[in-house]
């Protein structure tokens, strides 16, 4: 099951903000939730988080600390990789073309260099 089939969108939206922040309160969340959402409803979606495994909490006073038990990469790698398979018929070349295509400044020499490395590491089978 993909990432965008196992975490519906509204969870996602709070999966993601808990990344971005690294750990907030319920409060926090639907004050920085750009969505239409009551705070019944965010409190909800952090306990389905929270029983899928995604997100954990500790307490402090009166308000549980929410923050994320999975990598931030690692939930974007499953999401690039379901990406690479529905919109670029599994082509690594098409969609990394898209990634840089998306780049309006273009890449530095150090960001070249390093992609440049992660090809030729992946060309040879080693981890660059």
């Amino acid at each position: 099951m993909s990432f965008a089939e196992d975490v519906p969108k509204r969870e996602r939206m709070i999966l993601e903000l808990l990344f971005r922040l690294g750990e907030a309160s319920a409060r926090l969340v639907y004050e920085q939730l750009e969505a239409d959402l009551s705070y019944s409803s965010v409190r909800t979606f952090l306990n389905n988080l929270e029983q899928r495994g995604r997100i954990s909490h500790r307490q402090e006073g009166l308000s549980f600390i929410y923050f994320p038990l999975v990598q931030a990469e690692d939930e974007g790698r499953k999401v690039l990789e379901d990406a690479r398979t529905t919109f670029f018929k599994g082509s690594r070349e098409k969609a990394i073309a898209a990634l840089l295509g998306a780049e309006a400044e273009g890449i530095d020499d150090e960001e070249y260099e390093r992609l440049r490395q992660l090809l030729d590491a992946a060309r040879t089978g080693n981890k660059a």
